[in-house]
């Protein structure tokens, strides 16, 4: 177990509930419960731009489009996409649109890109499992139906989504998982062609999980969907035969609850944030990795930098540069506690 990050960022004033690194790894944007996005610069560790006022309620997940593209969800039900501008040591971010969304749910939006650009998945209306995919190259907004009913004892009833995850196929379809309140997981392909968005689900399979699904990833293969729940579960299904029992795996967090489950790397590092104030990090089959534990509140959100080749841009001279390319791979965490750590992720073990 750790104990010291590397770095703390302090620039928020109220839970931080979403991290995500982007820019070949330059930047790290957050979004906390008052509605406000900071995006970080990560060569010199300090704020790059801050927008107080972002949504009107809290902010419930942020991600990156492009290098120059943030996605932000807020409680005040709306997706807002905002351009950035920067440079090295300050910037701004312009609206450039708004969508209605449902943010009263826990799910979050997804983001992926395939040669097309980069498409938004969300619920627009959770209640009745509508949902919709939007290409922000294009601005079009297509919708489709997630909707899902479970058998009780009290009779049938709607099976809300609670959390989703956009992945890339080809220029003509996307993938999209669905975890569900009931733990039912299902995989849906999206034929987002000919302005049109026609969603076929591939297939439906019940997890171990005993308790809904807060966050479901997928492998940067494609391969391997893993889960996290409200129970002490972490689930690992295979994409493409996800009811053989040689295809699945678990592991298990030392108390219930994951906030956010995500995998990174080839193979996989599979991190859970938990609720316990820990992350708790796994290889590809699920065995305990490692974790670290800092924060004094829940965790809300996870993630790791790619360790891009990419150089840094502009006019930086010899020894930035050089600093550059020796950097570690940043693992950063939110928490309810305000602020973000960061980690080395160089020394945690991974599965071959």
């Amino acid at each position: 177990m750790r104990l010291q990050p590397d770095f703390v960022f302090r620039g928020h004033q109220a839970a931080v509930n979403a991290v995500r690194f982007f820019a070949s790894d330059r930047h790290l944007v957050s979004g906390d419960q008052d509605g406000t996005l900071i995006v970080w610069s990560m060569p010199l560790k300090r704020q790059l731009v801050a927008v107080r006022d972002a949504h009107s309620a809290a902010v419930v997940a942020v991600d990156s489009a492009s290098a120059d593209t943030i996605v932000s969800q807020g409680r005040d039900n709306t997706l807002k996409i905002w351009t950035l501008s920067v440079d090295e040591f300050a910037g701004g971010m312009q609206l450039a649109a708004t969508l209605p969304i449902d943010s009263m749910s826990f799910c979050r939006f997804s983001v992926a890109n395939n040669d097309s650009g980069a498409w938004v998945a969300a619920l627009e209306k959770a209640g009745t499992g509508g949902a919709f995919v939007y290409s922000i190259a294009r601005g079009e907004r297509h919708a489709f139906s997630l909707a899902r009913s479970s058998g009780t004892r009290m009779g049938s009833r709607e099976d809300p989504p609670m959390c989703i995850r956009l992945a890339a196929r080809d220029n003509r379809c996307l993938d999209l998982y669905v975890g569900y309140e009931s733990t039912t997981l299902r995989r849906y392909a999206l034929d987002v062609a000919g302005g049109a968005c026609e969603a076929t689900l591939v297939w439906e399979t019940t997890t171990p999980h005993q308790e809904p699904i807060m966050s479901v990833d997928v492998d940067a293969s494609g391969a391997c969907v893993y889960t996290c729940a409200a129970d002490s579960q972490v689930c690992c299904i295979a994409a493409d035969a996800p009811d053989a029992h040689e295809a699945r795996s678990t592991g298990a967090l030392p108390n219930p609850g994951g906030a956010e489950i995500r995998c990174f790397g080839s193979p996989p590092l599979v991190a859970v944030a938990g609720w316990d104030y820990a992350v708790h990090l796994f290889t590809r089959k699920l065995a305990p990795a490692g974790d670290v534990r800092f924060h004094r509140a829940a965790l809300t959100s996870v993630d790791m930098s790619a360790q891009s080749a990419e150089p840094l841009p502009g006019d930086a001279d010899d020894l930035a540069q050089q600093r550059w390319r020796a950097r570690p791979q940043w693992l950063a965490v939110a928490s309810r506690d305000g602020r973000i750590s960061l980690w080395d992720a160089s020394g945690f073990a991974r599965e071959q």
